[in-house]
């Protein structure tokens, strides 16, 4: 039987175990090794399809873990992509670009000897702006019509606690620009143009500078730093 705790209060009251991303990593529970426990954590669609809205698909069901050979084992087990639909996607937990403040507010469940850790939809979302694809737009769209949730205010707020995501690539990433996504984001989903320099990082950075006990009026340098 799966076991579900709650760690912080949600958007979301309950999560869906027969949704099937949760199906998927049922299977992957049960193939897994008795003689230790495991820490997986999702990232992706799949803890929104999990927590928010089943109707909200995805191909693979991404996940990282602590556990090195997780990806071997996934796919012993005829889990991964070619081999089932959802497949388990195995990665990095570097891939999952986020809110510094998501490992205080996820949930979890269980499956045997095996701990799936769900993010808050939030840090999904946030994760989602790296990227924002067409898909990624639905998430926004389905979370928002589904929970309230994230209002403006909100997500303005997370950004500007997550200021640091808005630093420049790095030259051998192909990642795509947040600001800009953000930029196209705001139109969508709050019916209106932002400017992530003024409304986001410009406060932000006025904040970390007063925390410094330093003068917060003038930000501009440290703009140029983060390449608004």
């Amino acid at each position: 039987m799966p076991h579900q705790t709650m760690h912080v209060e949600q958007w979301i009251e309950r999560l869906d175990l027969e949704t099937p991303a949760a199906k998927a990593l049922k299977l992957l529970a049960d193939s897994l090794p008795r003689n230790r426990q495991f820490r997986i954590y999702l990232y992706g669609s799949a803890p929104l399809q999990i927590g928010v809205e089943p109707t909200l698909l995805s191909a693979d069901v991404d996940v990282f873990s602590d556990d090195d050979d997780l990806a071997d084992l996934v796919r012993k087990a005829g889990l991964g992509g070619g081999h089932h639909r959802p497949a388990i996607e195995v990665t990095s937990e570097i891939n999952f670009r986020t809110s510094p403040r998501w490992s205080g507010r996820w949930q979890s469940f269980g499956f045997g000897n095996c701990t799936f850790i769900v993010p808050h939809p939030l840090d999904i979302l946030i994760a989602k702006l790296n990227r924002l694809d067409e898909k990624d737009l639905d998430a926004f769209r389905a979370v928002i019509k589904k929970t309230g949730h994230p209002t403006e205010a909100e997500l303005i707020y997370e950004l500007q606690m997550a200021v640091d995501l808005f630093r420049p690539n790095f030259d051998e990433e192909k990642s795509r620009d947040i600001a800009a996504n953000c930029r196209k984001l705001w139109p969508i989903v709050f019916g209106r143009d932002i400017d992530p320099r003024t409304e986001i990082i410009g406060p932000a950075l006025a904040r970390r500078k007063a925390g410094y006990g330093e003068q917060s009026d003038d930000y501009k340098g440290t703009l140029r730093d983060l390449g608004g």
